[in-house]
């Protein structure tokens, strides 16, 4: 993986830990509705599919570019990956 991809995924999964947490407290407090629950667990379902899509697209440059693929055919591919995973 790499480092700049380990950065960001680490605190991106801090962002998603801490969400959890609020989501939590705000059960355990029972204050809260159903929806609110339901958009906020969303929430944390799309940082998730971020964090797949960060790491899928640092897997195919690094396999890629290893396996010798061009630029081009790199940035082909991550734009694809960027299209499918919206």
């Amino acid at each position: 993986m790499q480092e700049g991809t380990r950065s960001e995924v680490v605190r991106r999964l801090r962002s998603v830990e801490g969400h959890v947490r609020g989501v939590e407290k705000m059960v355990e407090e029972g204050d809260v509705t159903y929806a609110d629950i339901v958009q906020q667990t969303s929430a944390i379902f799309s940082a998730i599919r971020r964090i797949n899509t960060v790491l899928l697209k640092d897997f195919v440059e690094e396999r890629a570019g290893r396996d010798g693929a061009s630029a081009e055919m790199i940035k082909d591919l991550v734009k694809a990956i960027d299209r499918v995973t919206k």
